[in-house]
């Protein structure tokens, strides 16, 4: 019983946030924990290199981000036990981990995202 109850909870929840959460297409998601050291690497880098583009970070651990990183995992179809973080959803396009080769990757797919305008009126 008990089970069921959480996967009811689990499937409400990623009904809600499917719902209320609109994908902005010139958006950056990155899915994160605290304590995670190639989450924390992924944000000095982007903080660093991207400064200027429009990343929403997202705390698996608040709220219902964990079931929005799971709602983008199946549309990947990325197994969940094989789920980590960083999870990076640019567009089309998903980056799991962070080393060189997810560094490539980030730097390649970000040519596709326009930096967020400065102007001020």
């Amino acid at each position: 019983m008990k089970r069921i109850l959480t996967l009811l909870f689990l499937s409400l929840t990623l009904l809600i946030s499917a719902c209320n959460e609109k994908t902005n297409t010139n958006r950056i998601y990155v899915f994160s924990q605290p304590n995670c050291s190639h989450c924390i690497n992924a944000h000095a880098y982007m903080t660093r290199y991207y400064k200027d583009y429009d990343i929403k970070e997202l705390n698996i651990r608040e709220g219902s981000n964990a079931a929005y990183m799971i709602r983008y995992a199946r549309k990947f179809k990325v197994n969940e036990a094989n789920l980590g973080t960083p999870f990076i959803v640019m567009g089309d396009k998903y980056i799991m981990g962070w080393g060189s080769e997810q560094i490539k990757e980030f730097n390649k797919y970000a040519k596709n995202f326009k930096p967020k305008s400065n102007k001020k009126q």
